[in-house]
């Protein structure tokens, strides 16, 4: 399906001639783009108690976000718990696709079309929404969340990335990670890729709901309600955090009780001839519009949880210093 992980922790790279370009139009256009992406919220967990520790007679079930680092943070959650985890993906990220038919059946085993057909393992932990892993009414909630216009870069990369032997299995969804060949502009355009490019965390919260469509964009003529109960949604997670967050890993472990210790896996390490590119190039004011359109809510909910787990840090600036670093990286991954 080509949603599996990548993370990239610490430094920009050394400046390559296509990094050095990327600086230039990190200093404008992108910067330009922070500021119509920063919407101030006031909103947060004010006057809440503290979200609890970890009881290790519950089960645990982890809402996996694409491209948040999940691949990395499962295999540690389970070496940490030493128990066996059940991954996969319910249907919220596959939108108005319908022809499940056409996977291979080792892929279409990994697909749970009701909650009710998840085994009873005490660890669940995949591409599932709020609705299925909230199914297992004892289950404690778990999710970390990425800057989410670096989520989207990050996204359109990976599924660009993809060849059509690593999608042979997947039968006709490969036409949609295939779009992803396309111009970011003309990319996040694209209807039918909704459920995978608009406002993912906030869809993954809400589905199914009847003011997100799954072939459509959210409109913003219902942010209030959407934000509204979103917010509500992620108050039943036991444990929350941002990739951004220097001392995750030690937050977690806490929680845990147990060592848990992440490694970087199922990275996007290059992007193959003929499908690289300048990113700069791709920055366009169109891109850039369009970046924020598709995260708008979700950069909201990414705002909630670093005031509350980072009281002490600038949510904006940590915001605008991740998504230099991001656009740095990708720039050098894009350019070969």
């Amino acid at each position: 399906m080509g949603v599996a992980d990548s993370i990239w922790r610490g430094p920009p790279p050394a400046d390559s001639g296509a990094t050095a370009l990327l600086r230039s139009a990190v200093q404008g256009p992108v910067r330009l783009a922070l500021s119509a992406l920063a919407r101030r919220n006031s909103n947060r967990r004010n006057g809440s108690s503290p979200r609890p520790v970890m009881d290790p007679d519950r089960p645990i079930a982890f809402m996996h976000v694409p491209k948040t680092a999940g691949t990395s943070f499962i295999t540690a959650l389970a070496h940490s718990l030493q128990r066996d985890v059940i991954g996969g993906f319910d249907r919220v990220l596959f939108g108005d696709f319908t022809d499940f038919d056409s996977l291979d059946e080792s892929v279409r085993r990994q697909i749970f079309d009701s909650p009710t057909s998840l085994p009873p393992e005490k660890v669940v932990a995949g591409h599932f929404s709020y609705a299925t892993v909230r199914h297992r009414r004892s289950a404690q909630l778990i999710t970390v969340l990425r800057e989410p216009v670096s989520r989207l870069l990050s996204h359109w990369l990976y599924w660009r990335s993809q060849d059509e032997e690593s999608l042979a299995g997947w039968g006709s969804w490969a036409r949609k990670v295939l779009q992803s060949r396309r111009p970011l502009a003309d990319f996040l355009r694209e209807p039918s890729l909704a459920a995978q490019m608009d406002n993912l965390t906030s869809r993954m919260l809400l589905w199914p709901h009847p003011l997100i469509a799954s072939d459509r964009f959210i409109d913003r003529r219902h942010s209030a309600v959407l934000l509204s109960e979103a917010r509500r949604r992620l108050g039943d997670f036991a444990f929350l955090g941002v990739l951004a967050d220097a001392g995750l890993e030690n937050r977690l472990q806490g929680w845990l009780g147990q060592p848990f210790a992440m490694d970087r896996m199922n990275e996007t390490s290059s992007m193959p001839e003929g499908r690289r590119g300048s990113l700069a190039e791709q920055l366009t004011s169109a891109s850039l519009d369009l970046l924020e359109e598709r995260s708008w809510l979700d950069a909201e909910l990414w705002r909630d949880v670093v005031r509350e787990t980072l009281p002490d840090v600038d949510a904006e600036r940590l915001r605008e210093r991740t998504l230099m670093q991001s656009v740095a990286r990708f720039a050098t991954l894009f350019a070969g």
